[in-house]
């Protein structure tokens, strides 16, 4: 029995490792289940990804860290913005829309995103706002 719990931890950790390789669609749509769940007094370094409660589907939802650091309990994905980001897809393949964080990963012209019920497209570079506020159009259909 000890064998065969010991081949599913590696196997499961060959399946993280694989994981990581992949885009954040991929991940959010066909393995979100494969990836570790978020713990307490646990380092990370940028670019990790892990899970922590449920998205809308009831699937785990999953964040990609974006500061490497040793986590605490008032630094979970869902309360610590400035370390990791929310990974997810709305049902037709649209980002859902996410605060950026800086030049790194500020929403582009043209750039599509889900939010609040509807799709909004970026008219600008570099788009820190968040939709409905500046920079961006809704679209309609």
């Amino acid at each position: 029995m000890t064998d065969r719990i010991t081949r599913a931890r590696q196997l499961r950790r060959a399946l993280q490792l694989w994981a990581a390789q992949v885009t954040d669609e991929s991940a959010m749509m066909e393995m979100a289940s494969v990836y570790p769940a978020w713990s307490e007094k646990q380092g990370y370094k940028a670019g990790d990804i892990v899970a922590c409660g449920s998205n809308a589907d009831g699937e785990p939802q999953l964040y990609r860290v974006m500061q490497g650091h040793v986590s605490q309990a008032d630094w979970r994905p869902d309360l610590a913005a400035a370390l990791f980001k929310r990974i997810g897809f709305a049902e037709d393949g649209t980002a859902i829309w996410t605060q950026p964080l800086g030049a790194q990963d500020a929403y582009m012209e043209g750039d599509e995103v889900y939010r609040d019920g509807a799709r909004w497209r970026s008219l600008l570079d570099n788009n820190v706002w968040q939709p409905g506020v500046y920079g961006w159009q809704k679209v309609e259909g």
